[in-house]
């Protein structure tokens, strides 16, 4: 893999950046990239995108819920529940049903093949998850945790004053 490296003119350019937070960021996406590939390629014999598979575990860990809260846990639009809800569907993973607290909604739960394809799934990536990680102990993986922590609420307070 390539190494993430500025142009030496990168201050003539942009004068009031940081040269290692730009190479930080853009490192952390290519991770982030690397990851989201290497998921969807282990699940792909199981017949499941890692949306799926996300739609799965919130299912089996929270309970049935409707397209709109599968939508504010995953954080992406209702076109995009509804498509992947659709998929789980398709392949008997997930089942819509009426709603009993509001007749005019539905509710989405996961079904008994789609607790077999999770547990599956779940095997998968964790035991994949466990190796990926092992290139840090485990006191620095604590580490590494509460520093992306503290990146992602800088970001998410710094899109807040802005918006």
């Amino acid at each position: 893999m390539a190494k993430i490296e500025m142009p030496d003119d990168f201050y003539a350019q942009t004068p009031d950046a940081n040269v290692r937070a730009t190479e930080a960021v853009m490192n952390t996406i290519e991770t982030a990239d690397l990851l989201f590939d290497r998921i969807a390629r282990l699940l792909r014999p199981l017949n499941v995108s890692a949306a799926g598979g996300l739609v799965l575990g919130i299912l089996r860990d929270r309970g049935p819920m409707s397209p709109s809260e599968l939508g504010g846990r995953l954080i992406v639009t209702r076109a995009t529940v509804t498509g992947v809800v659709d998929s789980l569907e398709r392949r008997g993973f997930v089942r819509r049903s009426p709603n009993p607290a509001d007749r005019r909604g539905l509710v989405v739960e996961i079904t008994p093949a789609g607790l077999v394809v999770l547990q599956q799934l779940r095997t998968l990536i964790h035991r994949h998850e466990k190796i990926w990680m092992s290139v840090l102990p485990e006191a620095e993986l604590g580490d590494y945790i509460e520093t992306l922590r503290r990146i992602q609420d800088s970001v998410s307070t710094a899109a807040d004053e802005r918006d």
